[in-house]
């Protein structure tokens, strides 16, 4: 993508802030910084549909993970029934406080307003309407992503999961594979959504 020349439209990439003029795209191509080779942007068909589809999609997986057990171990005869929430209670009363904040934030918290703002986003510009504080949340749910990767949770524990497979038996139960499910499918909302039409709506409305 070529760089932006004074007076042009132009576009800063979110990883080096190199600036490029703004061209059209066909559909399903992406955008590649020139500097750094980081996606500026994807031209994806209907992107508020897919967005809210897969946004809602992500919301009842979110729901199943954290309602259901997740997992459950058996050791020496002994076994115990786990949920995500399960691990923040219990590094919070064993001291560990601002471990278990950064987990329910990471894992439970930004996940779902992430989701959350997708929604409230998107639902209106369907509808042909502009939602109060569009630009608001648009920049806040974008600036929310870093902190919303639920496949760093997951490496994670399945890092914690492979230490205790040597000294107990682990099943994975229906939260945890909605929660695998919810990874695919919030990552594919994301890579859906085009804060460009976002942008446009707001700049046809002025």
């Amino acid at each position: 993508m070529p760089p932006a020349l004074p007076g042009e439209q132009s576009l800063a990439c979110e990883h080096c802030d190199w600036l490029h003029q703004e061209r059209a795209l066909r559909a399903h191509e992406k955008a590649l910084c020139v500097r750094c080779g980081g996606v500026l942007y994807r031209a994806w068909p209907d992107s508020l549909r897919r967005t809210f589809a897969l946004s809602l999609a992500a919301l009842a997986l979110l729901v199943v993970a954290n309602v259901y057990p997740f997992l459950s171990f058996s050791l020496e005869g002994q076994t115990s029934v786990n949920r995500i929430v399960s691990g923040v209670f219990l590094l919070w009363q064993a001291g560990y406080a601002p471990l278990a904040l950064l987990i329910l934030f990471s894992s439970v918290l930004a996940p779902a307003a992430q989701v959350g703002m997708s929604l409230y986003i998107t639902g209106p510009l369907l509808l042909g309407r502009l939602p109060p504080g569009l630009a608001r949340v648009t920049r806040f749910q974008l600036a929310l992503r870093p902190w919303a990767m639920l496949e760093v949770y997951m490496l994670a524990l399945l890092a914690t999961l492979a230490k205790l497979a040597a000294m107990a038996t682990v099943e994975p139960k229906v939260g945890a594979l909605a929660f695998v499910a919810l990874i695919g499918v919030s990552t594919a909302a994301i890579s859906a959504f085009d804060p460009r039409v976002v942008w446009r709506r707001l700049e046809a409305a002025r």
